[in-house]
């Protein structure tokens, strides 16, 4: 384990299983969209050791401690980050598909993002994914307006 990484210590929420482990993966439904800190770096600083938040007897397995991909965190520089993103709530749609898919922010039970484009949400499981101003195909206007008080 390497503890040089700059982004020990940060605030992350997980957000996707896509990379990690297929240990890790096996979890997922119980994972996503928790939230934790980054103790530790594992294989050349391909993946976190995230520390969830809560009570032992309630973590996934009993294990508190948990290797994820970088890409599949959202990574906060401290907590005051971490609860506005979380209270702006918005969700993924999106208005393209496949490869030339752009990413955009839509209120809850909406389907038209903040900029006005009518968009597909992505329900999974009974929930929808969170919108991620930091994705790379993410609509310029959605970030912007979404950083809007």
């Amino acid at each position: 384990m390497s503890f040089s990484s700059p982004r020990m210590g940060r605030r992350a929420e997980i957000v996707g299983m896509l990379h990690s482990p297929a240990r890790t993966r096996t979890f997922a439904a119980l994972l996503l969209g928790r939230h934790g800190t980054v103790v530790g770096v594992l294989r050349n600083d391909t993946l976190a050791v995230l520390e969830l938040d809560g009570q032992a007897g309630e973590m996934p397995g009993g294990v508190r401690r948990w290797p994820i991909q970088w890409d599949d965190l959202l990574i906060h520089g401290n907590a005051t980050e971490l609860a506005r993103h979380a209270a702006r709530g918005y969700r993924l749609g999106l208005s393209d598909e496949k490869r030339n898919a752009v990413q955009h922010a839509v209120p809850a039970n909406r389907k038209v993002s903040l900029c006005g484009e009518v968009v597909r949400p992505l329900p999974t499981l009974g929930w929808c994914l969170p919108f991620l101003p930091t994705a790379t195909r993410a609509c310029p206007a959605c970030i912007r307006l979404s950083a809007r008080p």
